[in-house]
């Protein structure tokens, strides 16, 4: 899954401005504002080609009482123009491997049911989806936040 001239890292200080841009050209409303209040608070991966930061995933660990210890990917983005090249599914790959580095048995995220860009680039990646009103989804909407979603991808982690 590599792409050339990619590189996937944690956020330093001097990211977060490109970051924040990023988030405010892929959310509105809650999610912007939620997004951008997060960012450099949880875990925060960049990707970085051209020089530049082209995509952000903010993520965090939680234990659950269903699924044990959980990595979420709270928020995840990439900058229009960079979009279509895998730059997503890079942050992905990397946060499991933080997660698994961690301990986690899941990876997890939400989102709603119109997002299908990220709804397809989650379950290409092994990512079971759940729907508001199923069994899994009762028991993570809280430990992922995910009030205002309706969708809630899960990965079981080897």
């Amino acid at each position: 899954m590599a792409l050339t001239g990619l590189q996937v890292r944690f956020a330093e200080k001097g990211d977060l401005k490109q970051a924040k841009e990023i988030l405010r050209k892929s959310f509105t409303g809650s999610y912007r504002y939620w997004s951008e209040l997060l960012l450099g608070r949880l875990d925060t991966l960049v990707a970085i080609m051209d020089e530049r930061v082209v995509g952000v995933a903010e993520i965090y660990i939680k234990d659950t009482k269903t699924h044990g210890k959980i990595g979420v990917i709270s928020f995840i983005a990439v900058d229009p123009g960079y979009r279509g090249r895998g730059i997503g599914k890079n942050l992905v790959a990397e946060a499991e491997k933080i997660f698994r580095e961690h301990g986690c048995r899941y990876s997890a995220a939400s989102t709603r049911q119109d997002n299908m860009a990220s709804i397809r680039m989650f379950t290409k990646m092994g990512y079971a989806l759940y729907r508001r009103g199923e069994k899994e989804f009762k028991e993570l909407e809280g430990p992922l936040y995910a009030y205002e979603d309706d969708i809630i991808l899960v990965k079981k982690l080897e």
